[in-house]
């Protein structure tokens, strides 16, 4: 078995459009699904569990959410989840200002710079183009982007 090369952060809309299966983008943020845990690995804010979990529950049902958890929990080691605390938080909110995006997609990105990873998202204008135009600290692609 390959050893995992990278690390990747996922906003929780490539788990949403994975498992929900009928968004535009589900075909291509299953196939990066699919690249975990042999190719990458995970690193995520423990927040991904109410953003996929409660967005499924609330669009499709409960049981699919329970599925989704389940999921999230075999994907995702728990050394590379991320407390969203209050430190977390306030180290992570500058973010929002340097690069002019929501609170939320700050913590993705808090996460991802603190561990090198790559961020994936399928919101390209609000997050990923915003990064890339102001920072190459960071690999950020949208999922029609991502090439590994």
């Amino acid at each position: 078995m390959k050893m995992p090369s990278r690390i990747l952060t996922l906003d929780s809309n490539i788990f949403i459009a994975a498992l929900k299966e009928d968004e535009p983008d589900s075909e291509k943020c299953s196939y990066i699904l699919s690249k975990v845990p042999d190719r990458f690995l995970l690193s995520e804010p423990n927040i991904v569990y109410q953003e996929v979990c409660g967005t499924l529950a609330r669009r499709v049902g409960e049981d699919v959410a329970e599925e989704a958890k389940e999921r999230l929990d075999m994907m995702i080691h728990p050394d590379l989840l991320t407390a969203c605390d209050k430190n977390f938080c306030i180290s992570a909110y500058p973010l929002c200002s340097r690069y002019d995006i929501h609170a939320i997609d700050a913590m993705y990105l808090k996460v991802a710079l603190e561990c090198d990873a790559i961020l994936v998202s399928l919101d390209k204008t609000q997050f990923i183009d915003k990064i890339k135009s102001r920072t190459r600290e960071i690999e950020a692609y949208h999922a029609s982007e991502f090439q590994y």
